[in-house]
Order: structure tokens, then sequence, then C-alpha cells
């Protein structure tokens, strides 16, 4: 006697129970509706963008005319920030551009996904590329990637109305490298593209309602960029005068806020939507009332 939550395994459990028994077990297991997990899934990326750019030009040609300075940091007008410019007359300048800039962008996903206790869920907002795999005898095949913001949960409800939870999110992008390939018979050769990926799994238990955040995947990325004058540019002291340099690290983590619900069918019956209440609105109320809306259908 009791209550079973996989209706499959009700008539069974009295043949595992009783064994050659069986002609003297009463069945009085009952098998009740299985519960259903929803998860409301918050995904942020907070990247903090680090550029520091220092460049100096030199532009001489013999002319009159009296020197000028001027300081250039009005940033409505469409001129960077931090340039110095000194010119004689029309013809002599020499520039000096130091830039620094930061930047913070925050990109949010809010999936919402429902599955059923001990069934998997998932998630993915991005795409698919396909990477070519050797077979035998010469044959290649294309394996699907996937890529982009995902998320797979499986949940599993507990006595009392705790949620055992395991979960792995992953946010995966196409890098800007590549690795080149080639084959015997073909010329040239290929580029396949190269997928970074941050991912992470736990299993947590908790109540309906209850929330948990995931963080700590951090990435960071640094370029430099080195432009100038052959041989000039490499001068120890007026070797910056012909060259500039351009540095960028680029900082991101990634945060993720879990929230799970227990949740129940709707009533029978037909569910109200929100656009029940809305109506086309009459010429009337259209061009002389400005309502984008009727009245009550």
């Amino acid at each position: 006697k009791g209550a079973q939550s996989a209706p499959a395994a009700a008539p069974g459990a009295p043949a595992a129970a009783a064994g050659p028994n069986l002609s003297r077990v009463v069945n009085l297991l009952a098998a009740t509706a299985p519960q259903q997990v929803m998860l409301e899934v918050k995904i942020a990326e907070v990247s903090k963008t680090l550029l520091d750019k220092l460049e100096a030009g030199v532009m001489l040609h013999y002319a009159g005319g009296g020197w000028a300075a001027t300081v250039l940091s009005n940033f409505l007008s469409g001129l960077p920030g931090g340039r110095l410019d000194l010119s004689k007359g029309d013809s002599k300048r020499i520039t000096l551009d130091a830039e620094r800039k930061d930047g913070l962008v925050r990109i949010l996903a809010e999936p919402t996904v429902m599955a059923i206790s001990g069934q998997e869920g998932s998630f993915l907002a991005g795409g698919k590329i396909f990477i070519p795999v050797a077979q035998d005898k010469d044959k290649v095949t294309l394996e699907e990637k996937e890529f982009g913001v995902g998320l797979r949960f499986t949940p599993t409800v507990l006595a009392g109305g705790r949620i055992n939870l395991k979960v792995a999110p992953e946010v995966s992008e196409l890098a800007r490298e590549g690795i080149g390939i080639s084959a015997t018979g073909f010329a040239g050769s290929a580029i396949l593209p190269l997928i970074t990926t941050r991912r992470a799994t736990t299993t947590v238990q908790l109540y309906d309602g209850q929330s948990f955040a995931i963080g700590g995947l951090i990435r960071n990325t640094q370029n430099t960029t080195v432009k100038g004058l052959p041989l000039l540019g490499e001068l120890p002291v007026l070797g910056a005068l012909f060259r500039s340099t351009d540095f960028q690290h680029d900082r991101s983590e990634l945060l993720f806020v879990i929230t799970a619900h227990l949740v129940k069918p709707l009533p029978p019956g037909e569910p109200a939507l929100p656009t029940g209440s809305m109506a086309p609105p009459a010429r009337g109320e259209l061009f002389l009332g400005a309502r984008p809306q009727g009245g009550q259908p």
C-alpha cells in the first residue's frame, strides 16, 4: 500500500515484492501525477574592457608663420580626447594622441524551462556549425557542433517538497583564431573554427521558490598592437614619435542565477490570453483619438 510517482511502475511493484507468492498479494498502490519543475534562469555577462592608446605623428614642411598650441578635449565634436596638437602655420604639425577608455557591458538572457521530475530539460540560444571529421578509406563526414548560451538540468522532487537539481550551464562562442588543415590530393588549405567554452556543473537541493547563483567563470584576453616606421620607430627615445601602440585588456565574468518552482497544470478549460481583451480600433478612434487599441470586444 502506498503511492508511486511513476504510473508504469505501479503494476509491477507487487510482483517484485512478492516473488512466487504473487497470488496472495493485493495491489493497493496508486499512481500519483508526476511532479513538474520549472526553472527561471538569469544569465548575465559583465564585461570590463580597458583600452590604452598612445600615438604620435610628425609632419614637417618649411613655411613661415607663428607656432600655436591647441588642446582638443571636446568629446561632442567627434575629436578624440587627450589630443595635443602643436602647429606652425599650416605646414608644421606635431600631434600626440593619448586615449584611454573603460567600458562596462551587461548582456542578459532570461529563459524559462520546464521538465518532469527525473527527466532532463535543456535550453540553447545560439547556432550550429559543421566540422569535417576524417573516416576510413579517405571519407570525410560532417559533425555538428552547437555554440551559444545553453543550459541542461535534471530535477528530482524529494519528500517534503525538496528539489534535487543537477544543472550544467554553458556559454560558448566562436573564437577569432582557427586551425589550418590540408588534405592529400587537394590544393590549398582550410581553416577550422575554434569554439571557446565556459561551463559549470553542480548539484544542489532547494525548496520551491529558492534561488542559487553560479559565478566565477572569468575570461581574460590581452591584445597589444605596435605600428611604426621601419628603423625610425625602433629608436630608443625618438622612436616613440614614429610609432603607435594599442593595448586592449578584455575581462568578462559570467553569472547564473537559477530559481526553481514546483508547477501544476492549469485547470480544465480555455486559459485566458493576454490578447483576449484587445480589439482593433475603429477608424475614428485611430485617426481622431490616436488610440492603437479599441474598446472591449
